[in-house]
């Protein structure tokens, strides 16, 4: 095993060395050098108070912050809550639900002295990885500190699951490191134990982003748009095309149709504004609050996606048209929206029960002005499949209390 070690060393440092230059001038010049002496876990230790235990909870971008913040939320009035992420758009979530008690930084690399020196500042009695991050380094070396590592919220996806079985047995040795696995299901706990997680220490708690509700209230912006709307989140490339021609479609007969178009990377806003211009759209963006008398808004901003679904009419769910695998339905549900989805939701197993129990359309991208039309000229239709999507979020909802219990009783071992 020393010898694969060796083969991962060399070749994580080769590429890290290879994109650190580009990782490190693509950052705004303020943050960059907290950014890179972070990363080789440079930093101050943080103080805590007396007999006060202290959780490491990492999440590596937007969908694994969104996650984490309500299990944050309840831990924090017992434990002392580090939080780490990768990028920069995860950065900006978690700033919006921590407090000046907790320290938000960005994970180390997985390289030995970062980890090391991470972990002799921060020391934390557990460390909690949302959903999968399996980091060897991370791991060995958490060992040594014998420092328990959790696994919360967990899925594998089909592409993860399929390139983990062509190094099982050294997935096996691996995750001999993690000490409870809290996965989303049934089809996501044989995953993980066929790769060789100990059977004993496999739980299936459910989906933590159940638990996660919106702002109250929608943006007070969201005044200005014209009924009805269509929201599109979290958008990739090769969608937005789509879209803005189911769009064009629809709106023959519906003229004061709004699209609301949230790309899932903040990189590409002006990609899909370019894209915008070349097809002549009356737009505006949210940035620049141009919402008035527009037909499309691009919705430039991080962390509106989830309220801005309270004005919906019809949420579309981005990633799901090509193969990325579909992106979070659980928001909309909670608005009691209707939701379209494209053929590729195999990221969220529980769409299949949105789908079957007629909470959820599946289709093509050429029927998609075909569903959205069929949706708007039936009122009953939208309400009744609403109320279907509400019903699934609360029927799927406890993951958090299971976790939370699970997570309480390694920390007072």
């Amino acid at each position: 095993m020393k010898i694969i070690y060796l083969i991962y060393n060399i070749l994580y440092n080769a590429v890290l060395l290879t994109v650190l230059p580009y990782q490190y001038l693509k950052r705004p010049p303020q943050t960059r050098k907290r950014w890179f002496k972070q990363r080789y876990g440079f930093i101050k230790s943080p103080r805590s108070g007396i007999n006060t235990s202290r959780i490491w909870i990492h999440a590596v971008s937007v969908g694994e912050a969104i996650a984490a913040r309500p299990l944050v939320n309840l831990l924090r009035k017992d434990y002392q809550i580090i939080i780490t992420t990768v990028t920069e758009t995860g950065q900006k979530i978690v700033q919006d639900y921590i407090s000046n008690k907790e320290l938000l930084l960005y994970v180390p690399f997985d390289t030995k002295g970062a980890v090391r020196r991470f972990l002799e500042r921060v020391n934390p009695h557990i460390i909690i990885l949302m959903e999968t991050e399996i980091w060897p380094n991370l791991l060995k070396e958490a060992k040594s500190f014998n420092i328990p590592v959790v696994i919360v919220n967990g899925r594998i996806s089909e592409h993860s699951y399929g390139n983990y079985k062509k190094v099982r047995f050294f997935m096996r040795y691996i995750l001999s490191f993690i000490d409870l696995f809290c996965m989303q299901t049934e089809g996501d706990a044989k995953k993980i134990i066929s790769l060789g997680a100990l059977p004993e220490r496999v739980k299936v708690t459910g989906n933590m982003k159940f638990e996660v509700k919106p702002p109250s209230e929608p943006p007070p912006w969201s005044t200005d748009l014209r009924r009805p709307v269509v929201v599109a989140g979290s958008t990739h490339e090769g969608e937005e095309e789509a879209i803005l021609k189911a769009y064009k479609e629809v709106s023959r007969s519906y003229p004061d149709l709004t699209m609301i178009i949230a790309p899932r990377h903040p990189e590409r806003f002006s990609e899909v504004e370019t894209l915008l211009q070349k097809e002549g759209i009356n737009y505006g963006k949210r940035s620049a609050l141009e919402i008035k008398g527009r037909d499309v808004i691009l919705l430039d901003s991080i962390g509106e996606l989830s309220a801005i679904y309270a004005v919906s009419d019809i949420a579309i769910i981005g990633g799901s048209f090509i193969p990325k695998g579909g992106h979070n339905l659980f928001e909309p549900a909670y608005w009691r929206k209707p939701i379209v989805c494209g053929p590729f939701m195999n990221n969220f197993p529980l769409a299949e029960e949105f789908f079957s129990r007629g909470a959820a359309l599946k289709v093509e991208k050429s029927h998609l002005s075909s569903a959205l039309r069929n949706l708007l000229d039936d009122e009953s239709m939208r309400h009744n499949m609403g109320e279907r999507a509400y019903y699934l979020y609360e029927k799927n909802r406890g993951a958090l209390e299971k976790t939370v219990e699970l997570i309480r009783k390694y920390i007072s071992l």
